[in-house]
């Protein structure tokens, strides 16, 4: 197969991906198909890479579906471009499949994922893995105090909820990790962090919404869609994974205040950073805590995570049963959940502005 014409792809400030005007699927390498035979399924729960039960394509990867000639393709971009590394040729098959997120960006974790996967069945060869550059120590951020403030709601106002600057995300993380009883965890995919604050920019509390969970048996009876609807679409639910008021602040009706102020503004942050907007949110509320401000902030509460039947809590361990809330963030939300996905760019340009920044 000829190949006219490579040009190099900018992919968030670098210079990663190989991308070909026309390029086609080319044959298998002769043993290819025989050495194609424990390639598993990869999904992602909660940033942990699990290996699923062996495929045979086609088979599906989060939204996408993946035949016999993507994974020809793969194979064959990784075999004609060795000199590459392991981020440039996951950057390249991402281009050419494509394989992108909602937004335009390329799935580049996802696809090195799958690239190591592959390798470890033998299907293709990858290039070694580079040294990692050591960086320099950075002194740990200190968690923002806990201060007394006791007063009604109005004393506070005008109360808004903003997005954390990046300068000030190790804050953000440290105070959340100091102060929350689920502490901080890196957030996985697409996320938001707020500060909620008072009169004279004075720091509350915190909000961080993130990946939803990816199965729920009563959010998706309650939803009414299908496993194939739920995997191309579920980028659309947002999960209010984190909460804080901070210790000491004691202020009657603050919690469901900030909380409408958050959803009222986080379609469009979110359709800012990432090209498109949410329409449901979900959260889970754990004993003894009741979801007080949910309820009051209109949330629906859907039913409980895990199952009761004591034969299955014995198989499964001590997990603790969460309270399941939604709340649409627009009226006709079921047929905005299942739209089509709007047609990317074509213009390389506008394809680039869409990559978010983190």
């Amino acid at each position: 197969m000829k190949i006219a014409g490579p040009r190099i792809y900018a992919l968030h400030r670098c210079d990663h991906a190989i991308r070909f005007p026309a390029l086609k699927h080319e044959a298998p390498h002769p043993g290819d198909e025989q050495k194609r035979t424990q390639l598993v399924r990869i999904e992602k729960v909660r940033g942990v890479t699990h290996s699923m039960r062996p495929w045979k394509p086609p088979f599906w990867i989060g939204s996408r579906l993946f035949t016999d000639e993507d994974i020809a393709l793969i194979e064959t971009i990784v075999h004609r471009f060795s000199q590459l590394t392991r981020y440039e040729l996951a950057a390249t098959v991402c281009e050419n499949l494509p394989w992108k997120a909602p937004n335009g960006s390329l799935k580049v974790d996802m696809c090195r994922q799958l690239l190591g996967i592959m390798a470890s069945a033998g299907v293709i060869m990858l290039p070694p893995k580079r040294a990692r550059t050591q960086k320099p120590h950075e002194p740990k951020a200190q968690p923002l105090p806990s201060v007394p403030i006791e007063c009604p709601l109005k004393d506070l106002r005008p109360v808004t909820v903003d997005p954390v600057p990046m300068d000030e995300q190790p804050l953000w993380n440290a105070t959340l990790d100091a102060h929350h009883p689920l502490g901080y965890r890196t957030p996985f995919g697409a996320h938001q962090r707020y500060w909620i604050k008072g009169r004279e920019n004075q720091i509350l509390g915190s909000l961080l919404f993130a990946a939803p969970a990816k199965a729920l048996a009563d959010r998706d009876n309650w939803i009414g869609w299908n496993p194939l609807d739920r995997r191309q679409f579920i980028c659309r639910i947002v999960s209010n994974s984190r909460y804080l008021i901070l210790p000491g602040v004691n202020v009657p009706n603050l919690a469901s205040h900030a909380l409408a102020l958050a959803t009222r503004r986080l379609r469009s942050d979110w359709q800012k950073r990432y090209g498109y907007a949410p329409v449901l949110l979900e959260t889970f509320v754990t004993q003894p805590y009741r979801g007080t401000c949910y309820r009051a902030a209109g949330w629906r509460f859907l039913g409980e995570t895990g199952s009761t039947n004591k034969r299955d809590q014995k198989k499964r361990g001590h997990i603790p049963i969460k309270m399941i809330f939604a709340y649409p963030l627009i009226k006709h939300w079921r047929g905005e959940l299942l739209a089509p996905m709007p047609a990317l760019p074509d213009d390389e340009e506008q394809e680039a502005d869409f990559c978010p920044q983190f």
